[in-house]
């Protein structure tokens, strides 16, 4: 398995991916999480890991909420659109997303429903806030869950 991992596992971002364009890098590392639904007071702890990996061309993420779910997102730079691919799988699902910096937030947007989307903001070296949001039709935004994350590596 150490090879696996070797091979997985890059130390940094690819130089072919602009600076401009590398959105995530500020994520790598490991994040203590807050998960909160919109419907549910209640709060899950849980952690998200984020590493450069395929040769510092894409990141891949865990996401961990003992008892609710765990998932892995991996994040591919495009340099055709100069935007990020993105899959998030869990058990029985896949999602495809989209990623575009808009002013300063990282907007992901479902690729089969575009009024659904995953918003970064608020990116900072030991904190960072995410948002599961649904844009209604009258152009408001429904926010599904929060995540408040704060740095532990």
């Amino acid at each position: 398995m150490k090879d696996f991992f070797s091979a997985l596992v890059s130390q940094e971002k690819n130089r072919v991916i602009p600076e401009e364009f590398n959105y995530f890098g500020k994520l790598i590392g490991s994040w203590q999480i807050d998960y909160v639904e919109s419907h549910h007071s209640r709060v899950i702890k849980g952690e998200w890991h984020f590493s450069w990996v395929l040769e510092g061309m894409a990141i891949q993420d865990v996401i961990i909420l003992p008892d609710y779910e765990y998932g892995t997102s991996l994040r591919i730079y495009n340099p055709d659109t100069y935007a990020w691919d993105v899959a998030y799988g869990y058990t029985g699902k896949i999602i495809r997303l989209e990623a575009r910096k808009q002013d300063d937030m990282i907007v992901l947007t479902y690729i089969d429903d575009e009024t659904r989307k995953w918003i970064f903001t608020r990116i900072e070296d030991n904190q960072f806030h995410w948002q599961n949001i649904t844009i209604k039709d009258d152009g408001d935004w429904y926010v599904n869950a929060d995540i408040f994350a704060k740095r532990i590596l």
